[in-house]
């Protein structure tokens, strides 16, 4: 390259930075003044933060009823939402954007914790509140196990996952141990008044005296409940 040249394209080169530079200076001095208040507040209705492959990382958005913070991977796909408004909540996705956990409240006041597996099924929810349950899934909408307490009353259930048969213990007074059939009845039972089995003759029942006490309409909601 001449020297001439070289002078040429030095000068065009610095023309062009300067117009860039003018170019930048017209954009902040115009659009500046809305983005930034007297204090330094930056103010805007959505901030896209992205990546060196152009893709968005973090996206920021709201308005008068909803906030939201997405965090997302490298090919711009949602791995981690937060949310707030008047229902806050934390979503995490997989790779597949399947929900595989959340966190939000509850009505009660409380909050709970969901966990999913790979396909986004429910695997594990948690809650708090007023009534206090921690229920395990298998490939199910129903839970398999159910553990906590309901209108004041500590149970445990054990369902299998295939079939409505299971097994259900209850802190209610007496502490029970209660089988369950496949049409959600109780043939057998066993407390601190001894074995009851379904079928009994009307003395032999009469003679465990606080059995019936078991068969109560809350034991009923709890089994429909956990069913």
């Amino acid at each position: 390259m001449k020297i001439r040249q070289i002078i040429r394209f030095n000068r065009i080169f610095f023309i062009a930075n300067l117009c860039v530079f003018i170019a930048m200076i017209g954009f902040f001095a115009y659009v500046g003044p809305n983005l930034f208040q007297s204090d330094g507040t930056l103010e805007a209705r959505r901030i896209v933060l992205k990546g060196e492959n152009g893709n968005p990382n973090i996206i920021l958005q709201g308005d008068d009823e909803n906030t939201l913070l997405t965090l997302n991977d490298r090919e711009g796909n949602v791995r981690l939402q937060l949310q707030g408004g008047a229902f806050p909540a934390m979503i995490m996705k997989n790779e597949q954007q399947e929900i595989v956990g959340t966190f939000f409240p509850l009505k009660d006041g409380g909050a709970a914790v969901g966990l999913g597996d790979r396909e986004g099924n429910m695997a594990t929810f948690i809650r708090g509140g007023s009534s206090p349950m921690m229920n395990f899934y298998h490939e199910s909408s129903e839970p398999n196990i159910a553990m906590g307490i309901a209108n004041e009353l500590p149970h445990f259930v054990i369902v299998p996952t295939k079939g409505q048969e299971g097994m259900l213990i209850h802190g209610n007074a007496p502490t029970s141990l209660l089988f369950i059939d496949e049409q959600g009845k109780i043939p057998v039972s066993l407390s601190r008044h001894g074995l009851y089995q379904k079928g009994e003759s009307k003395e032999q029942s009469q003679e465990k005296s606080g059995e019936e006490k078991i068969f109560s309409s809350e034991i009923e909601k709890l089994l429909k409940g956990a069913q």
